[in-house]
């Protein structure tokens, strides 16, 4: 409860500190009382249930526009906190195995082994890492310096380990030791990271403008409302380059006017006359269609640039589509997969980066659950994108946790790179973001409206963007070598 209470909107971030310390309290009695695998799993599964139904709560909020089938909504809440809970289930588990057959310390297994977990979690394409304990620091500008040393993952490993710290503080036994050292785990990164910011350029560089379009789910999928929608996203586009700050690009959210944008021929001619009259680069997210060459069609969630002397250059398609929202997984194993329709949208993942030009420098692309995979967003820097786009819809949400929890997780992808970026939301959140993650500018949720401002500049590379990541890749190596260690020795006796 404590975790997940952790995530929701307001300033209870620092409750993750803590939050993990009665489960390890808890598994530590059953490691050590000899009891088995079974209840070291059945622990950590109640404990992840818990959490996670807190923490996914917004999945029974959705809007019933958002799908074919509205009360699956219900029943899909408490499938995938049943479904995640079994990876906390794991950590606890592997962390029990690890203390008992290797004969390590549990304090020191604790960190290692949920991290593994969490890796494991993140990966595929059921990843899904929106809940990785690193992101309840978001709002702690210092802290999240640390993850410009080994992004999001380094930060989630000094939360373990502060867990791990006070909870060795509490039981006692070399209680002082362990307090002085959960004192000096907070001051050492907290004052690291204020030099960062302090020594961090304050430079600004060219305009931009965000459009907040508020379009209604109902009003954007009806097919009854294309030129209302049009003419909202023209006229607010407009009024920011009428700015006095002359934005040199305007940025649309992600599927802005609910038509093919750029292959509607008259709405596309209305966007190109404004991008020319204004003199501004217009740059939106659209669906998006090629057809094959056997006859059938892909269909992307993409976004594209809109240029004022006519063209419209490269396409981007989004490369990590949100499971069974988007496509149904797996169907490159099972082929048969896709036929199922549970009223996903079945777009065609893209198949590479796509950087686009601009005044700013170049500029690479997250649309909306992209942005909570930070190896995208690496990616396009280390081959030269200089700032970053985030476009999204959200809303789905509603006016849940879930808009605060999605738009926290661009925090940390500005803030290990280094690069700014720019999130443009539906309806909110729509924000500009400096290269060290601190929010700069962000327009009210739920109300239309254009966000102008400066970008920050770049700042110095980073290790992250250098190395990625190295802390997850320490834990799996760390967790192995206690693990090779474990089957090496001669199994303990069950305890009578």
């Amino acid at each position: 409860m404590l975790l997940g209470a952790a995530f929701l909107p307001g300033p209870f971030g620092v409750l993750a500190w803590f939050g993990f310390v009665p489960l390890f309290a808890a598994l530590e009695r059953r490691v050590r009382t000899g009891q088995g695998p079974g209840a070291w799993f059945r622990l950590g599964y109640v404990f992840g249930l818990v959490f996670f139904l807190i923490g996914t709560h917004w999945i029974a909020l959705l809007a019933d526009v958002a799908m074919t089938t509205p009360w699956l909504k219900y029943p899909a809440w408490v499938l995938a906190a049943a479904y995640l809970a079994l990876f906390a289930g794991l950590a606890t588990w592997l962390s029990g195995w690890l203390a008992r057959r290797a004969r390590a310390p549990l304090a020191l297994v604790l960190p290692f082994a949920f991290l593994v977990v969490e890796e494991f979690r993140a990966a595929g394409e059921m990843g899904f890492p929106w809940f990785q304990p690193g992101y309840t620091q978001h709002a702690y500008a210092p802290i999240v310096q640390l993850a410009s040393v080994g992004g999001i993952t380094l930060v989630t490993l000094w939360v373990l380990g502060l867990n791990v710290l006070i909870w060795q503080a509490w039981r006692g036994g070399g209680r002082a030791r362990a307090l002085a050292g959960a004192v000096l785990a907070v001051l050492l990164p907290w004052f690291w990271g204020q030099r960062v910011l302090d020594a961090a350029p304050r430079t600004l560089g060219p305009a931009v403008a965000l459009v907040q379009g508020n379009v209604p789910g109902e009003m954007k999928w009806s097919g009854h409302h294309t030129k209302e929608i049009l003419d909202r996203f023209l006229a607010l586009t407009r009024a920011a380059a009428a700015d006095s700050t002359r934005p040199s690009i305007v940025i649309w959210p992600e599927t802005a006017t609910g038509t093919y944008l750029r292959l509607q021929v008259d709405q596309a001619l209305q966007v190109v006359a404004l991008a020319g009259a204004a003199r501004v680069q217009v740059f939106s997210g659209f669906p998006d269609y090629e057809l094959e060459p056997g006859g059938g069609v892909r269909y992307y969630n993409a976004a594209g640039m809109f240029e004022p002397d006519g063209a419209t250059g490269r396409i981007y398609a989004k490369r990590h589509l949100v499971p069974f929202g988007e496509r149904m997984p797996f169907q490159s194993v099972v082929p048969a997969l896709g036929k199922l329709q549970f009223g996903q949208a079945e777009w065609t993942p893209g198949r590479a980066r796509v950087l686009f030009d601009a005044a700013p420098g170049p500029f690479g692309t997250l649309i909306c659950f992209e942005s909570i995979f930070p190896d995208l967003a690496r990616d396009d820097v280390r081959h030269g994108a200089r700032w970053l786009v985030n476009i999204t819809n959200d809303e789905w949400f509603g006016n849940s946790s879930a808009l605060y929890q999605h738009a926290a997780m661009a925090v940390f992808r500005a803030a290990e790179n280094h690069v700014p970026l720019a999130r443009c939301a539906n309806t909110g959140l729509t924000e500009l973001i400096d290269a060290n993650g601190r929010v700069t500018r962000r327009l009210p949720v739920w109300r239309p409206g254009v966000l102008v401002g400066r970008l920050g500049v770049p700042g110095i590379p980073t290790l992250y963007t250098r190395f990625g990541d190295w802390p997850g890749v320490l834990a799996v190596v760390v967790t192995a070598l206690i693990a090779l260690a474990g089957f090496r020795r001669r199994p303990p006796r069950p305890a009578r």
